[in-house]
């Protein structure tokens, strides 16, 4: 099975969301649910943007709940990179949010690596607005 390609949503300042699910099944934007464990998602950044501080992830469970993992990367230098994969667990029905550390886990094609444990969890990439 394929990557699930995923491009980080791009918020606005000052400006409501989208309808951005916490759980898989509900809301619109870039929430999708896992189809691959073993290929899982793939981040890009929003266009004319790249994958930086600015960036978090909302992560959501069915009733079975499941872990995501986030790959360790390899883009050069990738400062941070030798610090290895970093694994969170939701419980079911459970939504969180993440700020990751974005040396640790970019890619040297401006991606992020997520696997997911169970096809029944959900991942939202959201870039967050610079301040004028």
């Amino acid at each position: 099975m394929a990557v699930t390609e995923i491009t980080a949503e791009l918020l606005v300042l000052n400006t409501r969301s989208a309808d951005l699910p916490f759980i898989a099944g509900s809301g619109a934007g870039n929430a999708i649910v896992a189809t691959s464990t073993t290929d899982g998602f793939r981040v890009s950044p929003a266009s004319g943007e790249v994958l930086g501080d600015r960036l978090v992830f909302i992560l959501g469970s069915d009733g079975s709940g499941g872990t995501f993992t986030f790959n360790a990367g390899d883009r050069y230098p990738a400062q941070r990179a030798d610090l290895g994969t970093l694994v969170i667990t939701l419980a079911a029905d459970d939504g969180r949010v993440v700020s990751v550390e974005t040396s640790r886990f970019l890619k040297n094609d401006q991606t992020i690596d997520v696997i997911p444990s169970t096809t029944g969890i959900v991942l939202t990439a959201i870039h967050l607005p610079k301040a004028p």
